[in-house]
């Protein structure tokens, strides 16, 4: 199906990363219930992985919306690559933070590495104050409840 064998490469590097993720996750999820199976706070280091990586994915594809619309040229899709060519095109409130991230989301990517609650949920925070600097979102009022 998949023609292109860089691309083929690719994907078959990250879904190793998966590989390597769950794999984590079975030794935590025996380890945790094995001595505290109720109020173990690991799950919440595991978890908070998931939403840093759709909001990385996020970022890159915000980055290569800027890219089209011609505010910076490159031809690397990646998010190192993406980061990397805007550090003196786009304005930042904070690159170094944001790249650091980066290399934390290709280490749960491509290595299944995991990271804590506080960490992952830092990195949001960075990509969210980015995006509503560049306007991409804004701040929702709370919902009301009825």
């Amino acid at each position: 199906m998949i023609v292109n064998p860089n691309s083929l490469a690719a994907l078959q590097t990250k879904w190793q990363g998966v590989i390597q993720m769950r794999e984590r996750m079975d030794q935590l999820v025996i380890s945790t219930f094995a001595f505290d199976p109720i109020s173990s706070p690991v799950f919440g280091n595991i978890f908070y992985n998931l939403p840093l990586l759709l909001a990385f994915d996020v970022f890159r594809q915000v980055l290569l919306q800027a890219k089209e619309d011609r505010q910076f040229m490159d031809s690397g899709q990646g998010l190192a690559d993406l980061l990397e060519r805007t550090r003196t095109s786009l304005p930042w409130l904070n690159w170094q933070r944001l790249q650091e991230g980066a290399e934390r989301q290709s280490a749960l990517v491509h290595e299944g590495r995991l990271f804590g609650d506080k960490q992952c949920l830092q990195d949001i925070m960075d990509i969210e104050a980015q995006l509503l600097a560049w306007g991409i979102i804004t701040v929702a009022e709370p919902s009301e409840v009825h």
